[in-house]
């Protein structure tokens, strides 16, 4: 493209279409060195692609946000408000995981207590064997 042949509004006006903002009020010679400098360290710009919806078919489910005016009050408690939703949340979660660490270790000695009581049990019936044989061999000597 031969920037020299060009006005200075068309390029103001091709700088739009490649990312940059020229000022007329500057040389011509210092705007094609500004376009240049910007062409030479930009990526390409395509502009002569057509973007259909489906090939981002995520922006159609973008929902469209108007500029309209906000109540600097009102953001900011909607700010306050939900950066107390989170800490809310974040004690909800950490009382949650308190909680399962109490069960969890509940468990663990529920386990071991269970352990012995097996082990109790097993001593109980290997003594229970030994006494009922004993006394099976003493109705033998009677």
């Amino acid at each position: 493209m031969n920037f020299v042949d060009m006005t200075k509004r068309e390029l103001e006006d091709y700088g739009r279409t490649v990312g940059i903002e020229l000022d007329r009020r500057l040389t011509k010679s210092v705007l094609i060195e500004h376009l240049s400098d910007h062409i030479a360290n930009s990526d390409p710009v395509y502009t002569d692609a057509e973007i259909e919806e489906e090939d981002f078919p995520m922006m159609a489910e973008m929902p469209v946000i108007e500029n309209e005016h906000v109540d600097p009050v009102v953001a900011i408690q909607a700010e306050k408000d939900a950066r107390r939703g989170i800490q809310n949340h974040s004690e909800m979660v950490r009382q949650a995981e308190e909680k399962y660490q109490i069960l969890k270790d509940k468990r663990t000695s529920a386990e071991v207590l269970e352990l012995e009581a097996l082990t109790e049990l097993e001593i109980a019936r290997k003594n229970l064997a030994s006494v009922q044989k004993a006394w099976e061999d003493s109705k033998e000597l009677l």
